[in-house]
C-alpha cells in the first residue's frame, strides 16, 4: 500500500512539472510574440496606411527569424479573417511573397497530426491558392478523422476552380453523407459560386450527393434549376422527392396552379405541408377549396398549416374554416377547426380595438359565425366593443 502511494505521489509530481513547464513555456512565447510584434509596429502602420493603394504590399525590409515571421503571421491572419475582397487578396499574396505559405506546407508533412492541422488551418485563412491539390490529398487520408471538416473548410477557401470544389464535395460527402448543412456551410466559405457544381451533381444517380446538391440550392434563387427539380419530384427516394418538392415551391410564380394542386393532394404528408403554406400566400380564393379539404388532413401537421393558411385570407377563408368545422367527419378534426376559428375570432376581436377597419371585420365575422354555428360568439348585452383611443 505504501508503495502503490508512493508511486502516485510520484506521478503527480511528475503531471504538475509538466503542467509548470507548459505553462512557463507558453508564456515565454507570448512574451517573445508581443516583443516582436511591438518591434514591428512600423511596418504593421505601413499595411494600414497602403492597404487602399492599388500597389502591392512590400514585405518587411531584412532578414526575419522564424519567430519573427510567426509573430507577424499572427497578426496577419488576424486581419485576413475580418477583411474581404481586395484587401485580404492583398494580404494573401504577401503571405505568399514572405514565405508563410511555404512555410506552412511543409507542415503537412510532419508526423504529428496536430501540427499538421495547425497548418492546414493557417493556409486556410492565408487562402493559399497553391495549395488545394495538398489539402484534398491530405482530406482523401483523414476523411475519417475528426479534423477532416477542418482541412474541408481550408481547402474550401483555397479553391481557385469549381473542379476543386466538387472533389472536395465529393470527398466529404463519401465519407460523411449526414453532415449535408455542415457540408455546405464549408463550401459556403468558399470564394466560388457552387451553382454550377449544384446543378452537376442533381444529373448524378447517387442519392447522398444528390440531397447535398438540393440542401445547397435551398433558399437559392436558380431558376435553371427547376428543369432538374421537375425530374426529382419523381424520385424514388422519399428524401430527394421532398426537398425537391420544397425547392419547386420556391418558384410559384413560374408553377401552373394545377403543379401546386398536385403538391396539396401529394402523398407525402411534407409535401403537402409545404404546399399549403405556399397557397396561403396565393391570391385569395384560388385554392380556398383545398386548404378547406386539408384541415381535416390525416397529418396533424397539414392541417395545422391549412389553417394558418386560410387564416390569411380574409373573409374567404373564415368562412372557409366554419365550412370544414361543420364538414368534419371525426369529433378531433372538428375541435381543432373550431380551435382554430376561435383563435381567429378572439386576434381579429384583439385588433378591432384599434382600428375601425379592424372592428367592422370582426363584426363580419360575428355574424358569419352566428349564422353558421347558430350561437353567438360574444354576448352583446355584456359587452360592448369600442373603438381605444
Amino acid at each position: 500500500m505504501i508503495v502503490i502511494t508512493s508511486i502516485l505521489g510520484l506521478l503527480i509530481m511528475v503531471m504538475l512539472v509538466i503542467l509548470f513547464t507548459l505553462r512557463a513555456r507558453s508564456l515565454s512565447l507570448d512574451q517573445q510574440t508581443a516583443a516582436c510584434l511591438l518591434q514591428h509596429q512600423e511596418y504593421f502602420q505601413y499595411l494600414s496606411i497602403n492597404m487602399d493603394s492599388p500597389e502591392a504590399l512590400l514585405p518587411p525590409p531584412g532578414k526575419l527569424t522564424i519567430n519573427e515571421l510567426k509573430a507577424i503571421q499572427q497578426k496577419l491572419l488576424e486581419w485576413i479573417e475580418v477583411l474581404e475582397g481586395s484587401h485580404r487578396d492583398k494580404l494573401s499574396e504577401l503571405c505568399e511573397q514572405m514565405g508563410l505559405v511555404e512555410l506552412n506546407r511543409n507542415r503537412l508533412h510532419s508526423h504529428i497530426h496536430w501540427e499538421r492541422i495547425d497548418a492546414v488551418y493557417h493556409l486556410g485563412v492565408m487562402r493559399a491558392k497553391t495549395c488545394t491539390s495538398e489539402l484534398l490529398s491530405l482530406l482523401e487520408r483523414e476523411t475519417d478523422e475528426s479534423t477532416a471538416f477542418v482541412i474541408g473548410r481550408a481547402a474550401a477557401k483555397c479553391a481557385q476552380q469549381p473542379g476543386e470544389l466538387r472533389k472536395l464535395i465529393l470527398r466529404l460527402v463519401k465519407h460523411h453523407p449526414q453532415s449535408q448543412h455542415l457540408i455546405m456551410d464549408i463550401i459556403g466559405s468558399s470564394t466560388l459560386d457552387p451553382i454550377p457544381v449544384f446543378l452537376e451533381m442533381l444529373l448524378t444517380q447517387e442519392e447522398d450527393l444528390i440531397i447535398v446538391a438540393l440542401v445547397g440550392l435551398s433558399g437559392r434563387n436558380v431558376p435553371e434549376a427547376i428543369p432538374y427539380l421537375n425530374s426529382l419530384v419523381q424520385s424514388e427516394h422519399k428524401e430527394v422527392r421532398v426537398k425537391a418538392s420544397k425547392l419547386l415551391l420556391q418558384y410559384t410564380h413560374l408553377l401552373l396552379p394545377d403543379q401546386l394542386l398536385a403538391f396539396m393532394q401529394h402523398s407525402d404528408w411534407e409535401i403537402r405541408v409545404a404546399a399549403v403554406k405556399v397557397a396561403g400566400q396565393q391570391p385569395v380564393g384560388d385554392f380556398t377549396d383545398m386548404l378547406k379539404h386539408a384541415m381535416l388532413d390525416s397529418e396533424w401537421w397539414v392541417r395545422h398549416h391549412a389553417i394558418a393558411s386560410l387564416s390569411k385570407l380574409g373573409m374567404n377563408g373564415f368562412q372557409a374554416m366554419c365550412e370544414a368545422a361543420i364538414a368534419a367527419d371525426e369529433e378531433l378534426h372538428r375541435d381543432m377547426a373550431r380551435a382554430a376559428i376561435h383563435e381567429h375570432m378572439e386576434s381579429a376581436e384583439s385588433l378591432a380595438a384599434q382600428d375601425i377597419r379592424q372592428l367592422l371585420y370582426f363584426n363580419e365575422c360575428s355574424h358569419l359565425y352566428e349564422k353558421m354555428f347558430n350561437e353567438s360568439y360574444v354576448d352583446r348585452n355584456v359587452t360592448q366593443l369600442r373603438i381605444s383611443s
